[in-house]
């Protein structure tokens, strides 16, 4: 016996399990258009809905479409319960700590500092090699930082989807031209690697030409006769100047190559990230308000110290259940009819026992319980059941009356309802086997009535109390 009942009790969660019907909402960020579909058990779209009624207890997926995670986060509110969300993305927090440093917007090209003059003109064609590489990594070092900015700034965009920020970080890096660069198009990692290396081996070859520059003009200031003092000075500002080149040249491409690793780790993170947000929501209730608000990201607050954190937009999106079996009581006014089952009986002056019909409505005051099924919106049909007592003082029908009939129901938290069926109520009966008209040596007929219970009719309308489910 216990195996059965056992046996019973999995089949029966086994159909509440598999039996659960599965719908998705998808809001998409950038249209805002609302789109609601119906899955089958492996969560396939099987069709297209219009604003539909969900069956109560069916499982929710709801997909939030084109959220860019680097500028906006997802709050959620619903009335009933929290949602649980079942994917978060990933962290940024371990790209935080160096975001300032990268929205920064110092350029750090290599100006200013390049010598002139006749000691430059004894270096040699070292002079041309200097100023046209100076010149070269300098185009290399801005078209970084555009790219750099370029990336940051479609990253805040909260609308920009995944593709088009990727497309546009793209699109700047071909601006880079260099016959040893591969097409960022094609491979944007090689590319970020081979711009590395460019700008790498850019910066040794200045090195070594500087350093040569500096060391002829050394020796041929040896070679020559006694300097003067003014000779002296200018080869002295000549080297110092040199030198200085040489720290800009290292400050100027370490910033770079720092971009680049950054741009690099952004890039990833951008092609790793998930644009949209799935929640799962188990619908029980008969009508759920989900708030989404959109607040501005950790991230862009890290980025821009400017940046509060303030709500960028609201959305509510609403679902309606339908199915499932309600349950509530109210308070209703009845009236009840019982035709000619329901009598006064009297006896005449001759003797003869006679009666008067009530057909007519007897009012009450009655309490309900209306059942019906849930169709999810403002219009239900059901059936109730109650209790009635009569209210009026006059009338024939004495204690408590049962109802019980079909009901329509209006509304869906204040329900009211109009009830109509049968009534099982009290009405009084001739004993003792004397019937209407016999004729009888008493002057009363009360010690010879009863009140049994019969069947009559009623009708009224009924207001909800609470709810019992």
């Amino acid at each position: 016996m216990k195996k059965i009942l056992v046996s019973l009790l999995f089949i029966v969660m086994s159909t509440y399990i598999f039996g659960q019907e599965k719908y998705k909402v998808v809001y998409d960020y950038n249209s805002e258009n609302i789109t609601y579909y119906k899955l089958d058990k492996n969560y396939k779209v099987i069709d297209t809905l219009n604003k539909p009624k969900i069956r109560r207890n069916s499982l929710v997926e709801l997909e939030l479409k084109n959220v860019n995670p680097f500028a906006v986060d997802v709050e959620t509110d619903v009335k009933e319960e929290e949602v649980q969300q079942s994917g978060q993305g990933f962290n940024f927090s371990s790209l935080l700590g160096g975001i300032n440093t990268f929205s920064s917007g110092n350029l750090d090209l290599n100006v200013g500092n390049l010598p002139t003059g006749g000691l430059l003109e004894q270096a040699s064609s070292r002079g041309d090699k200097i100023t046209s590489g100076f010149s070269d990594l300098n185009e290399k070092i801005a078209n970084v930082s555009t790219l750099k900015t370029t990336l940051m700034s479609k990253l805040l965009n909260p609308n920009l989807s995944k593709d088009e920020i990727l497309n546009s970080v793209v699109a700047t890096a071909r601006m880079q031209q260099d016959a040893r660069l591969p097409d960022p198009k094609e491979n944007f990692y090689a590319f970020l690697t081979e711009l590395e290396k460019i700008v790498q081996e850019d910066k040794v070859d200045l090195s070594s030409e500087i350093n040569s520059a500096s060391k002829e003009v050394d020796k041929k200031t040896d070679n020559d006769k006694v300097l003067s003092r003014g000779e002296l000075i200018e080869r002295n500002y000549f080297i110092s100047d040199l030198q200085d080149l040489l720290k800009t040249l290292n400050s100027s491409t370490t910033q770079t190559v720092e971009n680049l690793d950054k741009i690099k780790s952004l890039y990833t993170m951008l092609e790793s990230s998930d644009f949209s947000r799935t929640y799962d929501y188990e619908l029980n209730a008969d009508k759920v308000n989900i708030e989404l608000k959109f607040v501005q990201s950790n991230f862009a607050k890290s980025a821009d110290v400017k940046n509060n954190g303030n709500t960028i937009k609201t959305r509510n999106i609403k679902l309606f259940a339908k199915g499932g079996f309600k349950i509530n009581t109210g308070i209703a006014l009845t009236l009840s009819n019982f035709g000619s089952k329901s009598k006064d009986f009297y006896i005449s002056e001759g003797g003869t026992i006679g009666a008067d019909e009530n057909n007519y409505f007897t009012p009450n005051l009655s309490t309900m319980i209306n059942f019906y099924p849930y169709t999810g919106g403002n219009f239900n049909i059901g059936g109730s059941f109650g209790l009635a007592i009569p209210i009026s003082g006059d009338s024939n029908v004495k204690g408590l009356s049962f109802l019980l009939g079909p009901s329509i129901h209006f509304g869906s938290k204040n329900t009211v309802s109009l009830s109509g069926g049968l009534a099982y109520g009290p009405v009084k009966k001739l004993t003792n086997g004397y019937q209407v008209g016999d004729v009888v040596n008493f002057s009363s007929i009360d010690n010879f009535t009863k009140e049994v219970y019969d069947f009559g009719y009623f009708f009224g309308i009924s207001f909800s109390l609470f709810d019992i489910n």
